[in-house]
């Protein structure tokens, strides 16, 4: 075995190894045709094209609709012991309201209003959809399942959620940045810090509408195939 070969074969089994669980069967596929591939420099070239999977972090997707009713249950779990979120940005709303009447340039003041507004759109909403989610959760819920799909549909399609949490970290980040005292130019590692900061929440923000919308789209599959099988049924 060349030394080609041999580095095309393990960059493809590390793929394998280290590619998320909803991945796993994508980068097995590409592995595979390691072995097919005739000449050695073509297959390690196939090899680290194969990398590409490791940016791609997905989970592993409902088998069935007990996976579903599982995921319902830790998700109706997460929300009746979160929602304390709007308590800090209403005190971030309150920092940087005192800090506003110490500001010295108008640059710091534009900053302190940005956060102001961020923190307080952001407090905002995450009381009002706190005091909606505890009033859901203190009936008795029928069915989970279905529960979970209409809460992924809301959060998805018919919630104010992204666009206000979005702009509203947006605007709180950059006033921080603006607030600091002596500007971007005395602050710039921590000017930086924020910005990374930033990019990286939005990135994961997009990430969890993508993985959001892959949960509904399986249960809706799940659900039509439940639905499907229970009409051969009585048809039968």
């Amino acid at each position: 075995m060349t030394l080609a070969r041999g580095l095309a074969l393990k960059i493809s089994d590390a793929v394998v190894l280290y590619a998320s669980p909803g991945c796993k069967e994508w980068a097995e596929g590409l592995a595979r045709e390691v072995a097919f591939i005739e000449s050695d420099w073509a297959a390690l070239g196939w090899a680290l094209g194969s990398t590409r999977v490791l940016l791609d972090r997905r989970e592993m997707p409902a088998r069935s609709l007990d996976d579903v009713y599982v995921a319902a249950l830790k998700f109706i779990d997460l929300k009746r012991t979160g929602g304390g979120s709007w308590f800090i940005m209403f005190t971030q709303a309150f920092i940087y309201g005192l800090k506003l009447f110490g500001a010295s340039t108008s640059l710091e003041r534009v900053g302190c209003g940005l956060a102001i507004l961020g923190a307080f759109s952001m407090g905002i909403y995450s009381r009002l959809e706190m005091r909606r989610m505890n009033a859901l959760l203190s009936g008795d819920i029928e069915d989970n399942v279905f529960f979970y799909k209409a809460e992924l549909e809301r959060d998805l399609y018919h919630s104010p959620k992204w666009w206000i949490t979005g702009s509203g970290f947006v605007f709180f980040v950059v006033g921080v940045i603006l607030a600091q005292r002596g500007g971007i130019e005395a602050n710039w590692f921590l000017s930086g810090l924020f910005t990374l900061t930033l990019v990286g929440v939005l990135l994961f923000a997009l990430h969890t509408r993508r993985t959001n919308l892959r949960r509904l789209e399986r249960l809706e599959e799940l659900l039509a195939e439940r639905s499907g099988a229970a009409s051969m049924d009585r048809l039968g």
